[in-house]
């Protein structure tokens, strides 16, 4: 009797992940995972700059990958044991689970002060900016890049776009909430992931129990209020009323893992000090001036910043390992405003901040934000830096904007149609008023002193 050849890989999350290389999927993937445009995620961390404020949140996006795939295979089992044998679709699983594995590959370095920079730096440039959802698509659809060539080989030449479309469409059946859901494989490896390597208290879920209890049910997508067609059905997963309870500590672990950990204040001041490096960074490559900062005119930062369209092979050349050696070549460069950026960023020279209350202020709130606002407006983006981010039972979006297929629904028993957990959870009923973090970062710590003296 033959033994089946198979890789492993040891995973911190999720034990021994094993590619059978008789399955066609997992071969792929496999192959997939030696590219150069997947290995880039092993140079690009998963929380960015977290580690200032959790030491161990060192992980990578490729190992998030890997366990993205890995958990869209077993939920993948339960998607198609709900359905007819009759129905299956075997070329959609295989979309489905590649998208899984390829989800991330247009991550740019420290992804959110990244897009946050690139967004300032071409603010007046209509369609100029790409979010990385744009550019995993792109680099997995390049007819140059080695993605594209594995997947026209093992599956057709039409296999790259299908799976660039499943990530970037809207869900239109079972297979696509497997990688885009309210319980998709996304965020039930970084949910793990992120607890585990940031050593949080929070985001505990009872993962055997909620697979177990995973049901498929149809939910209306949203359809815009001026458009005339009818809502379009998405088949989604919701779960069985006996993991109410269950799926209610799911929710409450993501948002504690916002409230905690994503969103905790020192590290979205990194945050800021870094999207400020990064767009100063770009104001002088854009003028001539990158000798002020000490970098090589081949430089991956100085070479994406001086173009007008940055070529897919200019934008996978940026990982974090480019951006730090640009702040330690700044902070001996002429530049004062960028050596002071990168000496506290390469020193870990926090900001002070100040955080106001928007939903229920109190005097001293309302006090101390129309004294930035009236007398130290001009300070905005150079000295001080506001960061305003919405926060919901579904993690950082603004009240009522999760889409139909990414809200939690239990089916009861004895019921058809699964209804918003919301109807059965009071606890997470009240966690969808609206709320708010809105905080301002100070350079200048006697203006910061100023402002924090300040009594309603």
């Amino acid at each position: 009797m033959s033994i089946e050849p198979t890789k492993r890989i040891r995973d911190p999350v999720h034990g021994l992940i094993v590619f059978n290389l008789s399955d066609e999927i997992d071969r792929a993937a496999w192959e997939l995972l030696d590219t150069p445009e997947f290995q880039r995620l092993r140079r690009v961390k998963q929380l960015g700059v977290s580690e200032f404020t959790f030491p161990g949140a060192t992980h990578t996006r490729f190992a998030h990958c890997v366990g993205v795939f890995h958990v869209a295979r077993r939920l993948m089992k339960v998607a198609t044991s709900r359905i007819p044998a009759q129905d299956s679709n075997p070329h959609r699983i295989r979309v489905s689970l590649l998208a899984a594995l390829l989800h991330d590959l247009g991550h740019g370095p420290f992804s959110h002060a990244f897009e946050e920079a690139e967004k300032s730096r071409l603010r007046g440039t209509p369609g100029a900016y790409k979010s990385h959802e744009q550019w995993t698509a792109e680099i997995i659809t390049n007819p140059e890049g080695q993605i594209r060539k594995i997947l026209s080989k093992r599956f057709g030449d039409s296999m790259a776009d299908e799976v660039a479309e499943l990530l970037k469409g809207e869900p239109a059946d079972l297979y696509a909430a497997v990688v885009s859901s309210s319980f998709d494989a996304d965020r039930l490896d970084y949910l793990q992931r992120d607890k585990m390597m940031t050593g949080s208290g929070a985001g505990g879920i009872d993962l055997d129990w909620l697979i177990d209890n995973l049901r498929i049910t149809s939910v209306a997508s949203e359809v815009d209020e001026d458009s005339e067609e009818l809502a379009t059905p998405i088949t989604t997963f919701c779960f069985a009323e006996k993991a109410a309870q269950a799926a209610e500590a799911f929710i409450l672990a993501r948002y504690h893992l916002y409230s905690q950990v994503y969103f905790h204040r020192t590290t979205r001041g990194i945050e800021q000090l870094l999207t400020a490096f990064l767009k100063r960074l770009s104001d002088l490559v854009t003028k001539g001036s990158a000798r002020d900062v000490c970098l090589a005119a081949d430089h991956p930062l100085v070479s994406f910043y001086s173009s007008k369209q940055p070529s897919i092979s200019g934008y996978l050349a940026l990982d974090d390992t480019a951006v730090w050696s640009a702040v330690e070549a700044a902070t001996r460069g002429k530049d004062k405003e960028l050596k002071a950026l990168a000496v506290r960023l390469r020193d870990r020279g926090r900001l002070k901040a100040i955080e106001v209350a928007t939903e229920q202020p109190t005097a001293t709130d309302k006090a101390r934000r129309e004294y930035i606002e009236k007398n130290l407006v001009a300070n905005v983006g150079k000295s001080i830096f506001v960061d305003r981010v919405p926060l919901t039972i579904y993690g950082g979006l603004k009240a009522g904007e999760a889409r139909s297929h990414k809200r939690v629904r239990i089916l009861r028993s004895g019921q058809d149609v699964a209804v918003d957990i919301t109807q059965v959870s009071k606890a997470i009923a009240a966690l969808t008023e609206k709320q708010e973090l809105l905080r301002y970062y100070f350079v200048d710590e006697a203006m910061w002193k100023q402002v924090e003296s300040i009594k309603g």
